[in-house]
């Protein structure tokens, strides 16, 4: 009985000392329940992530309010253009990635090390620590299921639908390395295709990821001869980050 009661004591005292931070917690955070301008976003949100106005319901006055281009990935900052367009503080880091990241949107060294975001970015180290442990770059491709994700450590910074190889001229599966960038490159009857990215060659073969100006079958049928075909909006960007120390893997 003794014991019991200790235990019950001890859990009370743990109980009451959650309350506690909890208050403490919010009560020095104000904001997060806060939407002082109405726009959807919380005014924590407006000062600690986006740098919104949080008195401003539409910080760029575009005729959008913040929260509703947040909603629909635009920049509530730059006037007409998606999350991944803008590059607030230009630093080769854009807005949707910074704050994947948790950088901040107005400041070019987050970190203060020296380096921009973006360039520690490409070069797989965190923007966010001035440590130089460097992160992991990689692409992942699940041909079953139509699929690429590319990550910076465990950080998904973007996933999409592919297209890959038909039966008879299949994607090579296993690890392995961007080997070669290619801005420009003919294939066999599709010339002038960007963004290209060598991954490994057989038999004579190079195979690439790359755009595929000629289709519109990403997600619903691999009908290319091995490379992974990536819609054009996406392939750019993909194409920007990617380095020759980058994993690929197929499976």
């Amino acid at each position: 009985m003794l014991k019991k009661k200790y235990l019950i004591a001890i859990f009370i005292i743990v109980f009451l000392i959650t309350i506690v931070i909890a208050s403490l917690v919010f009560a020095d955070n104000p904001d997060v329940y806060k939407d002082t301008d109405n726009d959807g976003l919380t005014d924590y949100q407006e000062k600690a992530i986006y740098q919104t106005s949080w008195n401003n319901s539409d910080t760029d006055n575009d005729g959008y309010n913040d929260g509703q281009e947040v909603a629909n990935n635009y920049s509530p900052k730059q006037k007409y253009l998606k999350m991944y367009e803008a590059d607030t503080d230009n630093d080769g880091l854009n807005d949707e990635w910074e704050i994947k990241l948790g950088t901040n949107l107005m400041v070019r060294d987050t970190d203060g090390d020296g380096f921009l975001d973006g360039s520690e970015v490409y070069n797989g180290y965190s923007p966010t620590d001035s440590g130089t442990i460097k992160l992991e770059k990689k692409i992942e491709v699940d041909i079953a299921n139509f699929n690429l994700k590319y990550s910076l450590g465990n950080i998904i910074l973007d996933e999409f639908k592919i297209s890959t190889g038909k039966p008879s001229t299949p994607t090579p599966r296993g690890e392995f390395h961007i080997t070669q960038k290619f801005p420009i490159k003919h294939y066999y009857g599709y010339p002038n295709t960007p963004w290209n990215l060598q991954f490994t060659k057989r038999n004579g073969l190079g195979y690439y990821i790359h755009t595929a100006y000629w289709h519109e079958k990403f997600g619903q049928e691999n009908v290319s001869g091995g490379c992974v075909n990536v819609p054009q909006e996406k392939m750019e960007r993909l194409y920007s980050w990617a380095n020759e120390e980058t994993k690929v893997i197929i499976k």
